[in-house]
Protein backbone atom coordinates (compact mmCIF):
# COMPACT_ATOMS: atom_id res chain seq x y z
CA UNK A 1 0.00 0.00 0.00
CA UNK A 2 1.29 3.24 -1.08
CA UNK A 3 0.73 5.85 1.72
CA UNK A 4 -0.16 9.43 0.03
CA UNK A 5 -0.09 12.89 2.10
CA UNK A 6 -1.61 15.69 -0.16
CA UNK A 7 -0.58 19.24 1.74
CA UNK A 8 -3.46 21.50 0.57
CA UNK A 9 -6.85 20.24 -0.93
CA UNK A 10 -8.01 23.26 -3.02
CA UNK A 11 -9.54 23.02 -6.46
CA UNK A 12 -6.78 21.01 -7.57
CA UNK A 13 -6.60 19.13 -4.89
CA UNK A 14 -10.28 17.94 -4.54
CA UNK A 15 -10.35 17.43 -8.28
CA UNK A 16 -7.10 14.62 -7.93
CA UNK A 17 -8.25 13.08 -4.38
CA UNK A 18 -11.55 12.93 -6.53
CA UNK A 19 -10.15 9.96 -8.56
CA UNK A 20 -7.86 8.97 -6.78
CA UNK A 21 -9.73 7.49 -3.97
CA UNK A 22 -10.81 4.37 -6.62
CA UNK A 23 -7.44 3.61 -6.08
CA UNK A 24 -6.85 0.13 -4.30
CA UNK A 25 -3.13 0.14 -3.63
CA UNK A 26 -2.90 3.60 -2.51
CA UNK A 27 -3.99 5.68 0.98
CA UNK A 28 -4.55 9.32 1.47
CA UNK A 29 -4.00 11.69 4.32
CA UNK A 30 -4.85 15.60 3.52
CA UNK A 31 -3.97 18.46 5.17
CA UNK A 32 -5.99 21.71 5.14
CA UNK A 33 -6.35 23.51 8.07
CA UNK A 34 -9.12 25.86 6.90
CA UNK A 35 -11.05 23.00 5.09
CA UNK A 36 -10.69 20.47 7.94
CA UNK A 37 -14.23 20.07 8.74
CA UNK A 38 -15.81 20.41 5.47
CA UNK A 39 -14.08 18.19 3.78
CA UNK A 40 -13.88 15.86 6.61
CA UNK A 41 -17.92 16.02 5.87
CA UNK A 42 -17.51 15.56 2.06
CA UNK A 43 -15.39 12.33 2.49
CA UNK A 44 -16.88 10.68 5.49
CA UNK A 45 -16.51 6.96 4.80
CA UNK A 46 -13.86 7.67 2.22
CA UNK A 47 -10.80 5.69 3.66
CA UNK A 48 -9.27 9.51 3.86
CA UNK A 49 -8.12 10.75 6.91
CA UNK A 50 -8.15 13.96 7.01
CA UNK A 51 -5.77 16.06 9.95
CA UNK A 52 -5.68 19.73 10.51
CA UNK A 53 -2.02 19.53 12.12
CA UNK A 54 1.02 18.29 10.72
CA UNK A 55 2.04 14.76 11.49
CA UNK A 56 5.29 14.47 13.67
CA UNK A 57 8.32 13.07 12.43
CA UNK A 58 7.41 9.07 13.56
CA UNK A 59 4.35 9.73 11.43
CA UNK A 60 6.45 11.30 8.58
CA UNK A 61 8.18 8.48 7.84
CA UNK A 62 4.98 6.54 7.22
CA UNK A 63 4.36 8.28 3.88
CA UNK A 64 5.66 6.84 0.33
CA UNK A 65 4.80 10.26 -1.91
CA UNK A 66 4.04 13.85 -0.17
CA UNK A 67 2.48 16.59 -2.31
CA UNK A 68 2.34 20.22 -2.06
CA UNK A 69 -0.87 21.63 -3.61
CA UNK A 70 -0.71 24.94 -1.63
CA UNK A 71 -1.12 28.27 -3.53
CA UNK A 72 1.86 29.95 -4.32
CA UNK A 73 1.84 32.76 -2.31
CA UNK A 74 1.88 31.05 0.83
CA UNK A 75 4.47 27.92 -0.18
CA UNK A 76 7.46 29.67 1.16
CA UNK A 77 5.40 29.69 4.30
CA UNK A 78 3.94 26.41 4.35
CA UNK A 79 7.16 24.59 3.22
CA UNK A 80 9.40 25.49 6.23
CA UNK A 81 7.29 23.74 8.76
CA UNK A 82 9.01 20.72 6.06
CA UNK A 83 12.32 21.28 6.15
CA UNK A 84 13.62 18.98 9.23
CA UNK A 85 11.85 16.14 8.77
CA UNK A 86 13.50 12.79 7.76
CA UNK A 87 11.51 10.88 5.26
CA UNK A 88 10.87 7.66 4.24
CA UNK A 89 14.17 6.19 1.61
CA UNK A 90 12.78 6.90 -1.64
CA UNK A 91 10.10 9.14 -0.53
CA UNK A 92 9.21 11.23 -3.36
CA UNK A 93 8.09 14.77 -2.81
CA UNK A 94 5.65 16.34 -4.93
CA UNK A 95 4.72 19.50 -6.36
CA UNK A 96 1.68 21.46 -8.14
CA UNK A 97 2.91 24.22 -7.48
CA UNK A 98 3.38 26.71 -10.68
CA UNK A 99 6.85 27.96 -11.53
CA UNK A 100 8.20 26.75 -8.44
CA UNK A 101 11.47 25.14 -9.14
CA UNK A 102 12.96 21.54 -8.26
CA UNK A 103 16.12 23.96 -6.61
CA UNK A 104 13.67 25.62 -4.50
CA UNK A 105 12.31 22.01 -2.65
CA UNK A 106 16.05 21.22 -2.35
CA UNK A 107 17.02 24.22 -0.44
CA UNK A 108 14.03 24.19 2.08
CA UNK A 109 13.29 20.68 2.94
CA UNK A 110 16.81 19.27 3.82
CA UNK A 111 15.83 15.39 3.34
CA UNK A 112 14.12 16.13 -0.29
CA UNK A 113 15.88 13.70 -2.38
CA UNK A 114 13.14 12.17 -5.08
CA UNK A 115 11.16 15.02 -6.46
CA UNK A 116 8.92 16.01 -9.08
CA UNK A 117 7.29 18.87 -10.32
CA UNK A 118 3.78 18.11 -11.39
CA UNK A 119 1.57 20.41 -13.89
CA UNK A 120 -1.96 19.26 -13.99
CA UNK A 121 -5.06 20.80 -15.44
CA UNK A 122 -8.49 21.76 -14.36
CA UNK A 123 -10.25 18.52 -16.66
CA UNK A 124 -8.59 16.28 -14.40
CA UNK A 125 -12.06 17.12 -12.91
CA UNK A 126 -13.94 14.82 -15.47
CA UNK A 127 -10.73 12.38 -15.71
CA UNK A 128 -9.90 14.61 -18.91
CA UNK A 129 -7.07 16.20 -17.76
CA UNK A 130 -3.34 16.44 -18.72
CA UNK A 131 -0.76 16.53 -16.22
CA UNK A 132 3.08 16.98 -17.70
CA UNK A 133 6.61 15.95 -15.09
CA UNK A 134 9.57 16.68 -14.76
CA UNK A 135 12.03 15.33 -12.26
CA UNK A 136 15.48 15.75 -10.43
CA UNK A 137 18.07 13.69 -11.82
CA UNK A 138 18.22 10.69 -9.32
CA UNK A 139 14.35 10.04 -9.39
CA UNK A 140 13.69 6.13 -9.26
CA UNK A 141 12.07 4.30 -12.16
CA UNK A 142 9.70 2.74 -9.40
CA UNK A 143 8.62 6.16 -8.31
CA UNK A 144 8.22 7.35 -11.92
CA UNK A 145 5.15 3.88 -11.86
CA UNK A 146 3.85 5.41 -8.78
CA UNK A 147 3.41 9.15 -9.82
CA UNK A 148 2.52 7.80 -13.39
CA UNK A 149 -0.23 5.22 -11.64
CA UNK A 150 -1.66 8.30 -9.82
CA UNK A 151 -2.00 10.89 -12.23
CA UNK A 152 -2.67 8.14 -14.98
CA UNK A 153 -6.65 8.15 -12.73
CA UNK A 154 -7.42 11.73 -14.45
CA UNK A 155 -5.90 11.93 -17.99
CA UNK A 156 -2.52 11.55 -19.98
CA UNK A 157 0.42 11.88 -18.55
CA UNK A 158 3.36 13.57 -20.03
CA UNK A 159 7.19 13.09 -18.52
CA UNK A 160 9.02 16.72 -19.89
CA UNK A 161 12.99 16.58 -19.85
CA UNK A 162 13.95 19.64 -18.04
CA UNK A 163 12.33 22.68 -16.12
CA UNK A 164 11.96 25.16 -19.01
CA UNK A 165 10.01 22.66 -20.93
CA UNK A 166 7.49 22.65 -17.60
CA UNK A 167 7.06 25.98 -17.72
CA UNK A 168 6.20 26.32 -21.18
CA UNK A 169 3.69 23.14 -20.37
CA UNK A 170 2.16 25.18 -17.90
CA UNK A 171 1.32 28.27 -20.29
CA UNK A 172 -0.09 25.84 -22.38
CA UNK A 173 -1.65 22.74 -21.35
CA UNK A 174 -2.02 24.27 -17.25
CA UNK A 175 -3.67 27.16 -17.92
CA UNK A 176 -5.53 26.66 -21.97
CA UNK A 177 -8.26 25.28 -20.27
CA UNK A 178 -8.66 29.16 -19.38
CA UNK A 179 -7.95 30.66 -23.09
CA UNK A 180 -10.07 27.69 -24.26
CA UNK A 181 -13.44 28.75 -22.01
CA UNK A 182 -12.61 32.72 -23.11
CA UNK A 183 -13.00 31.65 -26.88
CA UNK A 184 -16.15 29.31 -26.44
CA UNK A 185 -17.36 32.64 -24.40
CA UNK A 186 -16.52 34.75 -27.91
CA UNK A 187 -18.50 32.45 -29.47
CA UNK A 188 -21.04 32.05 -27.53
CA UNK A 189 -21.20 36.07 -27.75
CA UNK A 190 -21.23 36.68 -31.25
CA UNK A 191 -23.57 33.92 -31.70
CA UNK A 192 -26.18 35.84 -29.36
CA UNK A 193 -25.05 39.11 -30.95
CA UNK A 194 -26.26 37.42 -34.90
CA UNK A 195 -29.17 36.41 -33.03
CA UNK A 196 -29.54 33.41 -31.08
CA UNK A 197 -30.55 32.74 -27.93
CA UNK A 198 -28.19 31.92 -24.80
CA UNK A 199 -29.34 28.58 -24.98
CA UNK A 200 -29.44 28.16 -28.16
CA UNK A 201 -25.82 29.82 -28.83
CA UNK A 202 -24.49 27.19 -25.78
CA UNK A 203 -25.70 24.15 -27.05
CA UNK A 204 -23.98 24.98 -30.80
CA UNK A 205 -20.96 26.23 -30.25
CA UNK A 206 -20.28 23.86 -27.38
CA UNK A 207 -21.11 21.21 -29.61
CA UNK A 208 -19.38 22.26 -32.58
CA UNK A 209 -15.93 22.32 -30.35
CA UNK A 210 -16.31 19.27 -28.93
CA UNK A 211 -17.09 17.54 -32.61
CA UNK A 212 -14.28 18.99 -34.05
CA UNK A 213 -11.55 18.20 -31.80
CA UNK A 214 -13.20 14.50 -31.65
CA UNK A 215 -12.80 14.12 -35.43
CA UNK A 216 -9.76 15.55 -35.09
CA UNK A 217 -8.56 13.11 -32.50
CA UNK A 218 -10.54 10.11 -34.78
CA UNK A 219 -9.30 11.20 -38.19
CA UNK A 220 -6.00 12.29 -36.67
CA UNK A 221 -5.41 14.52 -39.42
CA UNK A 222 -3.74 17.80 -38.76
CA UNK A 223 -5.88 20.84 -38.42
CA UNK A 224 -4.94 22.89 -41.50
CA UNK A 225 -6.13 19.54 -43.26
CA UNK A 226 -9.17 19.37 -41.88
CA UNK A 227 -10.54 23.46 -42.07
CA UNK A 228 -9.05 23.32 -46.01
CA UNK A 229 -11.64 19.92 -46.43
CA UNK A 230 -14.65 22.44 -44.99
CA UNK A 231 -13.42 26.07 -46.24
CA UNK A 232 -14.81 25.11 -50.47
CA UNK A 233 -13.13 28.04 -52.69
CA UNK A 234 -16.62 30.91 -52.92
CA UNK A 235 -17.98 29.35 -49.70
CA UNK A 236 -18.87 30.67 -45.94
CA UNK A 237 -16.37 28.81 -44.10
CA UNK A 238 -14.04 30.35 -46.37
CA UNK A 239 -15.53 33.96 -45.64
CA UNK A 240 -14.92 33.07 -41.75
CA UNK A 241 -11.71 31.91 -42.08
CA UNK A 242 -10.10 35.46 -44.51
CA UNK A 243 -11.22 37.47 -41.51
CA UNK A 244 -9.66 35.34 -39.07
CA UNK A 245 -6.10 34.94 -40.89
CA UNK A 246 -6.24 38.76 -41.82
CA UNK A 247 -6.09 39.08 -37.55
CA UNK A 248 -3.36 36.65 -37.70
CA UNK A 249 -4.40 34.35 -34.90
CA UNK A 250 -1.42 32.16 -34.90
CA UNK A 251 0.53 35.31 -33.59
CA UNK A 252 -2.37 36.37 -30.82
CA UNK A 253 -1.87 33.36 -29.09
CA UNK A 254 1.97 32.95 -29.50
CA UNK A 255 1.56 35.89 -27.47
CA UNK A 256 -0.53 34.79 -24.82
CA UNK A 257 1.11 31.48 -24.72
CA UNK A 258 4.21 33.61 -24.03
CA UNK A 259 2.88 35.91 -21.75
CA UNK A 260 1.86 32.66 -19.20
CA UNK A 261 5.42 31.36 -19.89
CA UNK A 262 7.10 34.57 -18.70
CA UNK A 263 4.77 34.54 -15.50
CA UNK A 264 5.56 31.16 -15.05
CA UNK A 265 9.39 31.89 -14.99
CA UNK A 266 8.73 34.71 -13.02
CA UNK A 267 7.54 33.02 -10.37
CA UNK A 268 10.34 30.31 -10.52
CA UNK A 269 12.66 33.05 -9.95
CA UNK A 270 11.42 33.94 -6.75
CA UNK A 271 12.87 31.04 -4.74
CA UNK A 272 14.04 32.31 -1.62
Amino acid sequence: MNKVLLIGCGHMGSALLNAWIKLKTYSFTVIDPLKYESLSKKYNKKKIKFISIIPDNDQMKEFDIIIFAVKPQVVKKVITEYQNFVFKKNAVIGSIIAGKKISFYKKNIKNAHQIVRIMPNMPALINAGVSCFVANKNFSKNNKKKIDQLFTKVGITIWLQNEKQIDKATAISGSGPGYVFTLIEAFEKASQKIGFSKKISREMVLSTILGSAKLMEKTNKDSNVLANSIAVKGGTTEAGIKVLKKNNPNQLIYKVFLAAYKKATKLGNKND
